[in-house]
């Protein structure tokens, strides 16, 4: 299951891809109105409500400014999109899978490569997101806009910055490799060359903490440019690959 955010960039507002936009006093006293009218509701009779409390909140989040008029997105001037996706992690169906540590890899290394090869950014989100359980409950509880999250399920945010075109080249290249993460089996090939990699930090002068990771081999990824040849043919097999799945 995926939730999916796409925002466009206005002419001159500067974002880090996948960063978190910064908000103005004004819209950061909105989200805090609306963070507490959500705890309000989220110990009441209204699921309903407080479901749309919390999309608020999160297109508030993701876009830095209160909620207007719908954006289209520009493709005759190629205008930069940002795309984000939400991927739920099968945490109920397998609750004794470590899907957090497979995602990671040694670390962080896994998740670092993931976001180099498919150029997205990805971030771990919700409850169980932090190896500090007590840490994760004491910022649940504390409204803080930032760790909102927490009150979610386990989830895996995506997103990419880009002309619209590529930007969704690189979400659906992503969703084909975030998946291989989600199959809970200990004994794939991802987990095998987690092991590796692992041994190798061990081994004497097999990296040690400021040393290189073994280098894997790259994969195929959208390139940048907007509408050149070049960016359909990797389109195409991005299309390809996820169909293959």
């Amino acid at each position: 299951m995926t939730d999916n955010k796409t925002e466009n960039v206005e002419n001159g507002q500067k974002q880090e891809e996948g960063g978190p936009p910064k908000l103005d006093p004004k819209t950061e006293a909105y989200l805090q109105e609306l963070l507490k009218e959500k705890h309000i509701l989220s110990t009441s009779a209204y699921p309903h409500a407080s479901r749309l409390m919390q999309e608020e909140v999160q297109r508030t989040q993701q876009t830095g400014r209160m909620t207007k008029d719908t954006r289209y997105a520009d493709v005759y001037r190629e205008r930069p999109i940002k795309v984000t996706v939400k991927v739920s992690v099968p945490i109920k169906e397998h609750p004794k899978f470590n899907f957090v540590g497979k995602l990671l890899g040694p670390k962080g290394n896994s998740l670092k490569r993931l976001q180099e090869e498919t150029m997205c950014k990805m971030s771990i989100l919700g409850r169980g997101s932090m190896k500090d359980k007590v840490k994760e409950e004491e910022l649940r509880k504390s409204l803080d806009p930032k760790f909102s999250h927490l009150s979610d399920d386990l989830h895996i945010e995506i997103s990419a910055l880009a002309p619209p075109a590529e930007a969704h080249a690189r979400i659906a290249y992503a969703l084909a490799e975030i998946r291989k993460f989600l199959i809970p089996d200990s004994n794939d090939d991802i987990s095998m060359e987690q092991l590796r990699e692992m041994e190798n930090y061990l081994e004497p002068g097999g990296g040690g903490p400021d040393g290189e990771p073994p280098q894997k081999r790259p994969l195929l990824r959208p390139v940048r440019g907007g509408f050149r040849g070049d960016f359909w043919i990797s389109y195409a097999l991005v299309l390809n690959i996820v169909h293959a799945r």
